[in-house]
């Protein structure tokens, strides 16, 4: 069992996701086998946030996954992620956002 599922909501998030998963990802501090991340792409239709989240999927196996569904709106998306999400705890950061590392290291203690 992981210890935190981050579930990141995204609708048309293409230009910056990428900077949120990568904060994320650094919260593991080594051990990749504590957290997960969920990209929810809520039904993006004006850019390639689906493909990017695919590409984040094959390159972190294991520790993050693709979900795809019809756009639902914010609610919905985190009502997915929270469906998916295998861990003790759980976490909404949107896709337009990021986790400060020093922050975070106390936390994951």
């Amino acid at each position: 069992m992981k210890t935190v599922s981050f579930a990141i909501p995204c609708y048309n998030s293409a230009d910056y996701m990428d900077t949120c998963i990568e904060s994320i990802l650094e919260c593991d501090f080594g051990n990749r086998n504590d957290i997960e991340i969920l990209i929810v792409d809520d039904g993006s239709t004006k850019d390639n946030t689906a493909e990017k989240a695919d590409e984040w999927e094959r390159r972190h196996p294991g520790i993050i996954r693709a979900i795809h569904q019809e756009n639902g709106g914010h609610g919905a998306a985190v009502n997915a992620g929270l469906e998916h999400a295998t861990g003790r705890y759980f976490k909404v950061v949107d896709s337009d956002d990021w986790l400060d590392r020093e922050a975070m290291e106390s936390i994951m203690r």
